[in-house]
């Protein structure tokens, strides 16, 4: 008697071989059988005409506070995810000294928008070290397994103290001490360590993260000490990789010196690296040329491994979001009111000219700024509307509507986030966007030598929702793609199963297999999609998160249980602490 078996679905095994047609037996969490199974189940599901995949594996995600206060973990939980992996970027919270939060609170704060209010509320702070944290996060059930990375930032600013903050060189002593905190994190279960060099990066005090200018030998003790373990992967946002803190572009001279640390970085763990790979428009080749570089890394014995995202990465406005208006007077006097009603009342002819016309009121200047940062350069941005078309050609920017039409592109974005019930969004592609289009991102993802990832789940809560692109790696990528080539569904789903799994040691799940975990998804290709993102107030002190929904998954297993059916949540929370394993 098994507990459950799948019938007659169209598998897709995350080896990135060829589909085929079987049965899944499940019994005791595990999949004990595949081809034709006779045998009876105390569930028998028909998937005939589905797909069934392994479940997804969310590696790039930043829910390290929202482990603390909730265990369903959306955007992901609803995008076939049924492992994701915190404690990127470097930042986290964990280690902490008390007299030291405030500034682990300002450094996620400024680098991944996650509100200090939120954090102020939802943190416990039930922990000092970081296997103090990992225990806490072991005491909850999810609806996923999760992992988390031991982060640099706080591990130098429990050893540094203020001199960490004030980016003073480590000392010998220094680095030992560090060195003690990774081996202590890794034997307590850490799935690798995360740094990050990017100076974009800062807290919402406009201070670098600690860690960023750490010089070489800082760094690779981290990864040394976490080689001794055997374990880990060592995760690393390039310095160079947006420019500089003024926007100035690096030059290939930088990029290719940090591709060199990356490898040293390497070699001093004997541990998989992966990197944040990106294309931009000022470097349209330069992708491709790093890409062979980690692939020749590798050719000597290296394991260093690109991490690429899905979808252009960018920025998000919307009526319940970042827009334009929110200083204006005239859409104070009606910002309580419901979107749909907002949206409505915006419609009114006069209170549009009155909003269009005036200027912020100056009651909160730190608003204002944020406002004239993001709401700037309109001509890059374009309408995301119903149709959710994420490879939007020039037709569809601002600038080419507002000439189109005869109106200002604050007009155009006025009008379209009001809209309907004003769930219409207007998107800036910062990145993956090169010469107008997503060929660049398909270059990167086919690419045998990357991995899929950077869905931010947990972070930028009010400008964006990555961690959906689960879901549009099969929806856009394997069948809706209309301006250049798709990518076949065997290489889509190896991306996010087989592929993050041999990465990180994982080697119970990423694929389907007998003795594997029954992590699974089963899929109605033909209506996989994502709904419009949309924000929802339902963070501690009411803080708001957008949220962009998937669809058309009729099942999502964790270790045999079923966590959502036809797109609902079961109410199951099986997912439990994932400590590494190889």
């Amino acid at each position: 008697m098994f507990d459950t078996v799948i019938r007659g679905g169209t598998i897709v095994d995350g080896t990135g071989g060829g589909t085929f047609a079987a049965d899944i037996a499940i019994a005791d969490g595990k999949i004990v059988e595949i081809g034709k199974v006779d045998g009876q189940a105390r569930r028998s599901i028909d998937a005939d005409g589905a797909v069934v995949t392994p479940g997804f594996i969310d590696i790039h995600t930043h829910y390290d506070g929202q482990l603390i206060w909730d265990n369903e973990l959306e955007p992901s939980f609803s995008n076939g995810t049924t492992t994701a992996i915190a404690g990127n970027c470097g930042v986290g919270f964990a280690p902490a000294k008390e007299e030291l939060r405030k500034p682990l609170i300002e450094l996620m704060e400024g680098v991944e928008d996650i509100p200090g209010i939120v954090l102020d509320e939802g943190l416990d702070w039930k922990w000092n070290s970081f296997p103090d944290y990992l225990e806490r996060v072991a005491q909850k059930d999810y609806t996923m397994d999760v992992a988390v990375h031991l982060p640099h930032a706080p591990v130098r600013v429990f050893v540094m103290g203020e001199r960490a903050l004030n980016h003073e060189p480590a000392t010998p002593e220094d680095i030992e001490a560090m060195k003690q905190h990774v081996r202590a994190s890794m034997a307590a279960g850490a799935i690798g360590v995360s740094g990050s060099r990017i100076l974009e990066h800062k807290s919402s005090t406009g201070e670098h993260v600690p860690g960023t200018f750490a010089e070489e030998a800082e760094m690779l003790g981290l990864a040394s000490a976490m080689g001794e373990s055997g374990r880990g992967v060592f995760q690393v946002v390039p310095l160079g990789a947006g420019g500089d803190s003024a926007g100035t572009p690096a030059s290939w001279e930088e990029r290719i010196g940090e591709h060199r640390r990356i490898e040293r970085i390497a070699e001093a763990s004997g541990r998989p690296v992966t990197y944040l790979l990106h294309s931009y428009d000022h470097a349209p080749e330069e992708y491709a040329k790093l890409i062979a570089e980690s692939e020749r890394a590798c050719a000597r014995g290296l394991d260093i491994v690109p991490q690429v995202a899905a979808r252009g990465l960018g920025l998000l406005l919307g009526l319940d979001a970042l827009n334009p208006f929110l200083a204006k007077p005239s859409y104070k006097e009606i910002a309580h009111l419901a979107r749909s009603e907002r949206a409505m009342a915006m419609r009114d002819p006069g209170r549009r000219q009155r909003i269009l016309t005036e200027t912020g009121d100056g009651a909160d200047p730190a608003l204002e700024r944020r406002i004239a940062n993001f709401c700037g350069a309109l001509g890059n941005y374009f309408v995301l509307d119903s149709d959710l078309d994420y490879e939007p050609d020039e037709s569809r920017r601002l600038d080419v509507i507002a000439a189109r039409t005869g109106r200002t592109m604050e007009e155009v974005v006025y009008d379209t986030i009001t809209e309907g019930d004003g769930l219409c969004k207007i998107v800036k592609f910062v990145m993956n966007y090169t010469n107008g289009g997503l060929d660049s991102a398909y270059e990167m993802l086919r690419s045998p030598a990357t991995v899929s990832g950077l869905g931010d789940g947990g972070a930028h809560l009010q400008l964006i929702c990555d961690s959906a692109m689960t879901t549009f790696h099969l929806s856009f990528w394997c069948r809706d793609r209309q301006r250049g080539p798709k990518i076949p569904v065997e290489t889509m789903v190896h991306k996010l199963t087989g592929k993050p799994a041999g990465l990180y040691g994982l080697s119970d799940r990423g694929t389907i297999a007998v003795g594997k975990r029954a992590d699974l998804n089963i899929i109605d290709f033909d209506n996989i999609g994502n709904q419009m993102p949309e924000m929802y107030f339902d963070l501690p002190k009411g803080g708001g998160r957008m949220l962009q929904y998937g669809r058309g998954y009729l099942a999502t297993l964790v270790a045999g249980t079923f966590t959502r059916e036809n797109d609902q949540s079961t109410g199951a929370h099986p997912g439990r602490l994932v400590r590494s394993m190889t």
